[in-house]
C-alpha cells in the first residue's frame, strides 16, 4: 500500500476510535480580565485574568466594619452569585461585586435583653463623599418644623452640607468639621444668629426614618475647643402638625466643649397638650461627670426606648433614667415615632471660643436594636 494511502487509513482509524478530537475554533481558550468591586467595603484587589476553561477566583481581601464578606454578585445589589475562592469559568471580561451582610455583636445592657439589629448606618464610603441620601437630610439654618424640627437657635454658626463628610477609613466615619470663618462661605445658607462665626454641619432622618422604641446607640468623637456644642438626639416626627415641645425632644447626648468631661441627657415636653410655644416647655436633665474626657476618644451614647420609660447610657451603663412618674404631670408623648439628628452648633451652651481655628466630630455609628422584644423602624 503506497505511503499516503497508510497514512489516510491511519488518521481514519484514530477518528474512529476517538484518538483525535477536532477542535472547534470558536471553542478555544480564552482569557478574560476580571474586576472587583469592594462596594462601601475598603482595600483594593488588582484584577485577575481569568481562562475559559475555569479558574480559581483570589481570595478576598476588601474589609467592610461590621460586616462580613459573603462573595460575589455580578452586579451591585444583586444576590451572591460565587463564594470567595470560587471556581469561575470566564466568558467575557466583567466586574465582580462583594456582598456583605451584618455581622454585629449585640450590646449587653444589665436587666434588658437585646434583641436583632434593626437599623444600621457605619457610615463606609470613598474619602468626603456625603452621608446616605437615602438616611439622612444635611441642612441649613431654619427654624421651619420640616426643616428637620427648626435649627439654629441662638447659635453662631452656619450649617452647610459641605462641612458633613465621610472619612473613608476602614473603620468609616461621619466627619461634622466646624471652622472659625469671617465671612459667610459658598453654599453656607443664612445666619439667624448674627454674628456668625463657624461653620459647622448638622444631619437628620426626618421625613425619611422614623424609630419606636428600643436601643438607640451611637459611637462618636467628641469635639475639642469651647463653644463646640455636639449633640446626639431626636425629635418627635409629629413636629410638623403640634409643634414643639409637644412633639417631645429627646436629647441622648449633649456636651459642652468647654466641659469636655461631662456628658449630659434631657427630655423635653410641654405641661398641657396644645399645640403652642413656649410658656408651655418644660425640661429634666441628667448628666455624668468625670468618668472620662469624651474629646480624646470615641465612647457610645445610647437610649434604651420602652414603653412609658427612657434610659440614658455612656458606655453602656445608664447614669439617667426619665418615666411620667418623674416628670410630673405633664404630657407624656414619648411612645410614638422619633427621628434622629447628629449636630455640633456653637453656642454659650458650649462655653467661651478658646482660640481654635478648626474642630471635627466623628461619628463612627447610629444603631438601633429590638430591646425587650420592643422596637420598630419605619421607612417612608
Amino acid at each position: 500500500m503506497p505511503a499516503k494511502s497508510k497514512r489516510v487509513l491511519a488518521l481514519a482509524i484514530l477518528l474512529f476510535l476517538g484518538g483525535i478530537t477536532t477542535v472547534n475554533p470558536a471553542a478555544a481558550l480564552n482569557s478574560y480580565a476580571i474586576t472587583f468591586d469592594p462596594n462601601t467595603g475598603s482595600g483594593s484587589m488588582p484584577k485577575a485574568i481569568i481562562s475559559s476553561a475555569g479558574s480559581y477566583l483570589p481570595q478576598v481581601t476588601f474589609t467592610r466594619e461590621d460586616y462580613k464578606f459573603d462573595g460575589w454578585s455580578v452586579t451591585r445589589n444583586g444576590v451572591v452569585k460565587y463564594k470567595d475562592m470560587a471556581m469561575l469559568k470566564a466568558k467575557s471580561k466583567a466586574t465582580l461585586y462583594a456582598h456583605w451582610s451584618l455581622d454585629v455583636i449585640p450590646p449587653e445592657l444589665m436587666m434588658h435583653s437585646i434583641g436583632s439589629l434593626l437599623w444600621s448606618d457605619t457610615f463606609s464610603g470613598t474619602k468626603d463623599s456625603a452621608v446616605s441620601d437615602k438616611n439622612w437630610t444635611t441642612r441649613y439654618c431654619g427654624h421651619d418644623a420640616s426643616n428637620g424640627g427648626g435649627s439654629c437657635w441662638g447659635e453662631s454658626q452656619y450649617y452647610t452640607p459641605d462641612a458633613i463628610k465621610l472619612d473613608g477609613t476602614e473603620q468609616g466615619n461621619a466627619v461634622i468639621t466646624t471652622n472659625r470663618v469671617s465671612s459667610a462661605p459658598a453654599n453656607s445658607g443664612p445666619c439667624l444668629a448674627t454674628p456668625c462665626r463657624f461653620t459647622s454641619g448638622r444631619f437628620d432622618t426626618q421625613g425619611k426614618i422614623s424609630f419606636k422604641y428600643g436601643y438607640i446607640e451611637t459611637r462618636m468623637k467628641m469635639p475639642v475647643g469651647g463653644t463646640n456644642w455636639p449633640a446626639f438626639w431626636a425629635i418627635g416626627d409629629s413636629i410638623t402638625s403640634v409643634g414643639w415641645p409637644l412633639s417631645g425632644e429627646i436629647d441622648i447626648a449633649e456636651q459642652g466643649g468647654d466641659r469636655p468631661t461631662r456628658n449630659s441627657s434631657a427630655v423635653h415636653f410641654s405641661n398641657i397638650k396644645s399645640a403652642t410655644c413656649c410658656d408651655n416647655h418644660r425640661y429634666v436633665v441628667g448628666e455624668i461627670v468625670d468618668e472620662a474626657n469624651y474629646s480624646t476618644d470615641f465612647h457610645t451614647y445610647g437610649l434604651a426606648w420602652t414603653p412609658n420609660r427612657l434610659e440614658f447610657y455612656v458606655d453602656r451603663e445608664m447614669f439617667y433614667s426619665v418615666s411620667p412618674n418623674n416628670m410630673g404631670q405633664n404630657y407624656w408623648v414619648f411612645n410614638s415615632p422619633f427621628f434622629l439628628i447628629l449636630e455640633n452648633a456653637t453656642g454659650p451652651f458650649g462655653g467661651n471660643y478658646t482660640g481654635w481655628q478648626s474642630s471635627q466630630t466623628l461619628i463612627d455609628y447610629v444603631r438601633v436594636w429590638k430591646l425587650d422584644g420592643k422596637g420598630t423602624v419605619t421607612k417612608h
